[in-house]
């Protein structure tokens, strides 16, 4: 399979940046990420016509990333201006000067194709049935309504953290109570512009953009969270947004990066911004943010990925265990193991293993124990778990995370003391519930992969009466109807239901030709 490069350029009004993604196959990666504050907006909202100054950051900022894109000698480019550019009334000229030295075109994304993309990239990122995806930037917000999967209602409004921080705060350190509640009601009343379709009590509110994603990093440092700086399909609390709110005001530029860790490039922008997702959430009655890392980029570059705009066929997850299986080992080489623990669960725990969800946090368990993942070149397997916490794991939660690398380490290292011990903060993130089906997963991957090799590879007989499982070696032939079976062995082991589960092994045997068995 021949290797492609695709760089995605986003000129965006706080920031530009630059990915460079490879491709081979059904795999992706990323082999380039750069990210210039030219702020293309600054001083513009008076006028609605982008400075020279910024033009000359912008030029700047390109000519760096033209640079990258020949270096990696990149396939396919595809550069998409947004607000700001949008909105210049000296946008031809602008675009005239840009492209000057530059081998492709710049691309000025419509509010409407904005949300397309913003939504596109959540879509293919996590599962959202039916919610709301808003996109935070620096000029402009976009929403847009996801009903059945697919995007419904959309919205763009003029509220970006660099516009609002420039219209209304004289000092962008340290905003007083007059302009605060200046900039409150002017957000008020522009949310209030929204389609009516669109504002309604929602299942789930996702949120994309620099300024949620530096809110997520914030909650992470203050709660030390062990997953830090990992945001994609973070969930952050309204009520420890506004705390967080209140914080910032009272800080200043320097106190918001030394405390907060915050970029000195976003610290001036971030009350306007935080301010501006506070009263998102509340126009959705939403007591919950989940964070998605992929927004815009990522819904360019799955476009060029999937061929189009497609229905999506399988769910991000279900995606992302194929394309993590295939980059370790072959997804087809962990046929018998992902079947045989799917099926163990279903006969055990039939009551746990009818919810969909749950077959696939089984299923992504028992494939990547059958790959190369696990002989990774660490002296300690304690380190897998970092490892696998580290992949591009699109369509899977934070504790669902921490589920897959806890059974995976439990089924491989079962001493209960090294267990604890090592992988302890990121066990502390999960509920009694979620820390009972860690030890359940563990226990059925390396249940199936016991009889696998009791088996010879095959598919073994199973047979399940509670508390009684027998797994039987089917023998030489597919037709066990002429052969007998023969006990081996039985075993008690404590398989996670309250009471051990008696397992017999046993061999089916042909008889002898010209005879049979006594």
């Amino acid at each position: 399979m021949s290797l492609e490069k695709i760089a995605i350029i986003d000129i965006g009004s706080n920031s530009m940046r630059l990915e460079i993604l490879a491709r081979r196959g059904s795999d992706y990666w990323l082999v380039e990420k750069q990210k210039e504050t030219a702020r293309i907006s600054s001083g513009m909202f008076n006028e609605t016509t982008i400075t020279r100054e910024s033009l000359e950051r912008a030029k700047q900022a390109l000519s760096k990333f033209s640079s990258l894109i020949a270096f990696h000698r990149a396939d396919h480019i595809r550069c998409v201006a947004t607000s700001a550019v949008r909105d210049a009334k000296n946008q031809s000229d602008v675009l005239e000067e840009l492209e000057a030295d530059l081998p492709y075109k710049i691309e000025v994304l419509s509010g409407e194709e904005e949300a397309f993309y913003s939504y596109f990239g959540v879509r293919n990122s996590l599962d959202l049935e039916d919610g709301i995806v808003f996109d935070v930037g620096g000029g402009s917000t976009e929403c847009i309504s996801v009903r059945k999967g697919q995007m419904e209602t959309v919205c763009t409004l003029p509220l970006g953290a660099v516009r609002l921080t420039e219209v209304f705060f004289r000092k962008t350190s340290s905003p007083n109570a007059r302009e605060w509640k200046k900039l409150e009601k002017h957000i008020d009343r522009t949310l209030s512009e929204a389609p009516s379709s669109l504002v309604s009590a929602v299942p789930r509110l996702v949120g994309v953009g620099g300024t949620v994603r530096q809110l997520a990093r914030i909650s992470q440092r203050l709660r030390k969270y062990p997953l830090y700086p990992i945001v994609h399909q973070y969930n952050v609390e309204k009520r420890e947004l506004d705390k967080i709110m209140s914080s910032l005001r009272e800080m200043s530029l320097s106190q918001r990066s030394e405390v907060l860790g915050v970029p000195r490039d976003r610290a001036d922008i971030l009350p306007a911004g935080i301010l501006l997702i506070s009263r998102i959430m509340d126009l959705f009655r939403s007591d919950t943010l989940t964070v998605s890392q992929q927004g815009l980029r990522y819904g360019l570059f799955m476009e060029y990925y999937r061929g189009g705009r497609d229905k999506f066929s399988e769910s991000p997850a279900r995606l992302t265990l194929r394309r993590i299986s295939r980059k370790y080992g072959s997804y087809r080489d962990s046929r018998n193991q992902r079947k045989l623990t799917m099926a163990l669960g279903r006969a055990i725990f039939p009551d746990i293993f009818s919810d969909p969800r749950e077959r696939i946090l089984i299923s992504t368990i028992s494939t990547l124990s059958m790959t190369p993942l696990y002989f990774h070149p660490v002296t300690d397997t304690s380190n897998i778990g970092p490892l696998f916490l580290e992949e591009d794991l699109q369509g899977f939660s934070h504790p669902e995370r921490v589920m897959v690398t806890l059974a995976l380490i439990r089924s491989r290292n079962p001493q209960e003391q090294d267990f604890r011990k090592n992988m302890k903060p990121f066990s502390d993130m999960l509920a009694p519930d979620q820390l009972n089906r860690v030890n359940i997963y563990a226990r059925l991957t390396t249940l199936a992969r016991e009889a696998l090799l009791f088996s010879g590879g095959r598919f073994p007989v199973l047979s399940y009466t509670d508390p009684f499982l027998m797994i039987a070696d089917p023998g030489d032939s597919d037709d066990d109807r002429h052969h007998e079976s023969t006990l081996l062995q039985t075993i008690e082991r404590d398989m996670g239901k309250g009471r051990n589960v008696i397992i017999q092994w046993m061999k089916y045997e042909k008889p002898p030709e010209g005879g049979s068995y006594h």
